[in-house]
């Protein structure tokens, strides 16, 4: 009795058993892909990137997948899926993620995987926020000046990336085909945050003058892109110019005026390639203004060579010798133009030769002389009706017949017998 007691005891505990493993829940193996974790790296702040990551039920599970997905730990990860989330057995599906940085600053989220029945899969996000390239170069413009033909010029250009950078600074590098070069035909630089690179420009000049760009392409989002440098060089032509005025004034003391003034423009004319030749520039108009008085090639002569002298005296780049050369000059031109000149700069004019020069000659025809400049001053005071003042200086000028009548026809008569005599 005992026995069979025992028997169906244990007949009914293995029944229970059977029992309890029939009714085991189902079973699932859920896998990510990227598996474990994906690090999208160092992203700028307020810029995004996305990632595709497949979530996969796998044939080993027990039936279909039925859950959630989520995001958790972080709102700089987004995805694109919302819903209930449905796998067949060996069924996939593909979401993405976005990661969106505010901060600059480490990001750490997961992504979840779970169910009803407390099943749970996750894996990692990270990502790491970052300032933007911020860079700076030390000129924005290089100015090689003159330099002679078949010499060169170097100058350099610093990058420097600030330490704020979140990435190295990128750089890639270009000069239209001219006369200026990098040194080492460096085309692109890789700056890490906060160090410098120092590259090299050359001018070799082959033309008269050259103006171009240094093209700067960068990776910085805070900086327009491409970033220039401009670049200009001069080929050192002055001792040419120089030579063409010397010229001139031979021409213009040989009494050969015209050719003096085809001497006088080119060197004009080649002095305007750049401000760095005014000084020239004005010596050469200086010299053309005495050849136009002379020349008398037009019935504006006097004006035209008025007009040059006045340009380099309110100028005021040449020497003090020359300056009173000038002087004498828009005095002299000025009086044969009294209509269309000014008789105050005239008389102002000639006073600040004859005060420096009482005894002035002109450097390239000394029968140009102080007795031309004061008569300047006779006549430009005669014009505005300055009666005792031309008298006065007629008294300096011809003191054999002072003093002068201040009357207006007898003292003009004095000034036209005594402008013919000089």
């Amino acid at each position: 009795m005992k026995l069979r007691n025992y028997i169906f005891s244990l007949i009914s505990l293995s029944i229970f058993f059977i029992s309890c493993e029939d009714k085991k829940g189902p079973s699932f193996e859920i896998i990510f892909d990227p598996p474990d974790e994906y690090k999208f790296g160092k992203i700028e702040i307020n810029q995004s990137i996305s990632q595709r990551i497949q979530i996969k039920n796998t044939e080993n599970s027990t039936e279909a997948f039925v859950g959630e997905i989520k995001l958790m730990d972080s709102p700089a990860f987004k995805m694109d899926f919302s819903g209930v989330l449905t796998l067949q057995k060996n069924e996939s599906k593909e979401i993405y993620v976005t990661f969106r940085p505010s901060e600059a600053q480490e990001y750490n989220g997961r992504l979840t995987v779970s169910n009803d029945n407390d099943d749970f899969f996750e894996m990692y996000v990270r990502g790491v926020g970052v300032g933007p390239v911020s860079f700076s170069f030390d000129k924005t413009k290089l100015e090689f000046g003159l330099v002679q033909p078949g010499d060169s010029k170097d100058l350099e250009v610093n990058f420097i990336n600030e330490v704020s950078s979140g990435f190295d600074l990128e750089l890639v590098l270009s000069i239209p085909s001219s006369d200026f070069t990098i040194l080492g035909e460096v085309t692109s630089l890789t700056i890490p945050a906060g160090q410098s690179e120092t590259i090299t420009v050359r001018y070799t000049p082959t033309i008269s003058s050259s103006s171009k760009s240094l093209k700067v392409v960068h990776n910085s989002s805070i900086i327009t892109s491409p970033a220039s440098i401009t670049l200009s060089g001069i080929m050192d032509i002055s001792s040419e110019i120089l030579s063409d005025i010397t010229k001139g004034w031979d021409e213009f003391e040989d009494n050969n005026y015209s050719e003096s003034m085809k001497s006088f423009i080119k060197a004009m004319n080649q002095a305007r390639v750049s401000s760095i030749y005014d000084t020239i520039y004005d010596k050469a108009m200086h010299g053309l203004g005495w050849s136009l008085l002379f020349e008398r090639g037009t019935n504006d002569y006097a004006l035209a060579s008025y007009n040059n002298f006045l340009s380099c005296a309110n100028n005021n780049f040449l020497p003090m010798n020359s300056y009173f050369d000038v002087l004498a000059g828009v005095a002299i031109s000025g009086v044969l133009a009294l209509e269309r000149t000014s008789p105050t700069f005239i008389i102002s004019a000639a006073n600040s030769v004859l005060t420096e020069y009482p005894n002035y000659q002109f450097t390239h025809k000394v029968s140009v002389n102080y007795k031309h400049v004061r008569m300047s001053k006779v006549q430009a005071h005669y014009y505005i009706g300055e009666y005792t003042n031309a008298a006065s200086e007629m008294d300096i000028l011809d003191p054999t017949n002072a003093p002068h009548s201040n009357d207006p026809v007898k003292l003009l008569t004095a000034i036209q017998n005594l402008s013919g005599s000089l």
